[in-house]
């Protein structure tokens, strides 16, 4: 009863033209849009049976499905809206991950340079040298260490530029679906408060666009579109943080050969210097040798000359006795102390000829071993020089201080492909 009534009092508000013959309100408009009106007025006359009645329960039905289609392409770009502004952040995080990583990188192309020169420094050194020598050991650790580095930073750049790229391209189709669901529902609104009497002359005459989907396939484009930008930031914010777990170890094993490699060459630096101390010392302790033989070897030779002038006078003064005549001729005591002093300057000087003989090969031994040790300075000096010189450059370029606190327990990625890769020495 009461279904009956409302229908007649929207029987009484509602006046509706026959739907079957009236075709004068088509008049003015083109001809492609008459056809579309006349093909509109018969499938509703058909579905109604000619019971107009009917219209406006069916007008009531279409507002309803207008409005709640309203709201459901409402919430769907509500939700394209929030996938878009988690899309922007997700790039914008990767943007500064790649500015960090490539900024790391660079600061490694140049350390890998440094490293070479150091290397190259160090290779100046004796065969025999290098052979000892743990410096050259943990400096070419540490230039391959480098180069592993860059090359995986080079590949997790390569990564991150595909993300970002991957990251805008599914923005830019949220943004045009975003914009198609805001085109449509401003028409759906204006289906919603379009007037109904309003006479067909003042509608706009836009253009039929027969090429429509189903709503199922809209209804599971949007779920797509929206799943693939949660699957690409989702990814996306995984590899991020594997990364920047990564770039951590990676900077934690490099300052650790860092050090490894300046603790060497320091311990190797203080043990040239003492080495080249001890040189000196010993040096000088030759030379001051070298001084006193050349003093012994000179007083020897001056007692020797002394020897043999007391000996000459003594033969001489031996001589001119042995020149008196006939009973004269005796060996009384002038004789015979001459003959004592000549025996003894003579026993004297055979005494002081082989102590000579020692000093003087004592003297050439010290000179030797002289000329041996001021070699072994030398080439200790050239040693040092260059680990100090090593030292120095390797010094010229300290890293940067890094706050970043990372839990050891953070899942690592897997490196690129290849036979040797920097996280072996992360372990």
């Amino acid at each position: 009863m009461w279904r009956h009534s409302a229908l007649k009092e929207d029987q009484q508000r509602l006046t509706l033209p026959a739907l079957t013959s009236n075709k004068s309100l088509l008049s003015n408009r083109p001809q492609l849009q008459r056809n579309n009106v006349l093909r509109l007025d018969e499938e509703i006359a058909c579905t109604l049976g000619g019971d107009v009645s009917q219209v406006p329960s069916a007008i009531r039905s279409t507002m309803r499905h207008l409005r709640s289609r309203h709201t459901e392409v409402s919430q769907w770009q509500a939700q394209i809206a929030e996938s878009i502004g988690r899309v922007g952040r997700e790039i914008t995080a990767v943007e500064m991950v790649k500015d960090t990583a490539e900024c790391y990188l660079q600061d490694r192309r140049l350390y890998s340079q440094l490293m070479t020169d150091c290397v190259a420094i160090n290779k100046s050194l004796s065969t025999t040298v290098l052979m000892q020598d743990n410096v050259s050991t943990q400096l070419k650790k540490e230039e391959q260490l480098t180069t592993e580095i860059t090359e995986l930073l080079q590949k997790q750049i390569c990564i991150l530029l595909k993300n970002l790229s991957s990251l805008k391209e599914i923005r830019t189709q949220l943004l045009a679906d975003f914009q198609d669901k805001d085109e449509a529902i401003k028409l759906t609104t204006k289906c919603i408060t379009h007037e109904v009497n309003t006479p067909s002359s003042c509608l706009p005459a836009s253009q039929y666009k027969p090429n429509h989907v189903s709503y199922d396939k809209w209804l599971s484009n949007c779920r797509d579109l929206r799943v693939m930008a949660d699957n690409l930031i989702k990814e996306s914010s995984t590899f991020r943080g594997n990364l920047r777990f990564t770039l951590a170890n990676l900077k934690n094993a490099q300052e650790r050969q860092r050090r490894s490699t300046d603790d060497s060459l320091r311990r190797k630096i203080n043990e040239l210097s003492k080495i080249q101390n001890m040189m000196i010392w010993e040096r000088q302790r030759i030379k001051d040798e070298i001084s006193d033989l050349t003093k012994d070897i000179q007083r020897v030779t001056g007692q020797i000359r002394n020897c043999d002038s007391k000996l000459h006078q003594a033969t001489h003064r031996l001589d001119i006795l042995n020149q008196r005549p006939r009973r004269e001729l005796c060996m009384d005591q002038p004789h015979i102390s001459l003959t004592l002093e000549k025996y003894d300057l003579t026993k004297m000087a055979a005494g002081l000829h082989p102590v000579l003989k020692r000093s003087q090969q004592d003297l050439e031994l010290s000179r030797r071993r002289l000329m041996i040790l001021e070699d072994k300075l030398a080439k200790n000096a050239h040693t040092l020089e260059v680990e100090q010189k090593c030292q120095n450059l390797h010094q010229s370029f300290l890293p940067a201080l890094d706050t970043t606190v990372i839990l050891a327990n953070k899942p690592r990625i897997r490196p690129a492909v290849g036979r040797s890769s920097p996280h072996t020495y992360l372990q």
